[in-house]
């Protein structure tokens, strides 16, 4: 979750234009969530975050890839003008979050 919170606070500094991100963790007994939102430019999503890879931009798919590697759910929502939202929520009995 750190890198994917990283990863996300790397895309604000580089693309947003942002004066604000604020990161966010809740714990459950069984989920962990991480949300890191901005009030940068945002920005158009593509149907799929491949389109991305297609022009070198790979920030947010190595998210997702981190995020299905811990068996977890991965969603962005963007909107011009009002910024980006990242969330990941993962299981916080999988193994793979003490490992």
């Amino acid at each position: 979750l750190f890198r994917i919170a990283q990863e996300a606070l790397r895309n604000v500094k580089k693309h947003s234009g942002a004066t604000k991100a604020v990161i966010r963790l809740k714990f459950t007994r069984s989920r962990v969530k991480l949300v890191v939102s901005d009030n940068g430019i945002g920005f158009e999503l593509p149907e799929m975050l491949g389109d991305f890879a297609i022009k070198g931009k790979l920030g947010l798919i190595g998210m997702q890839e981190r995020a299905r590697l811990l068996n977890g759910k991965f969603s962005v929502k963007s909107h011009i003008g009002r910024g980006t939202t990242v969330v990941v929520e993962v299981s916080s009995t999988d193994r793979n979050m003490i490992s």
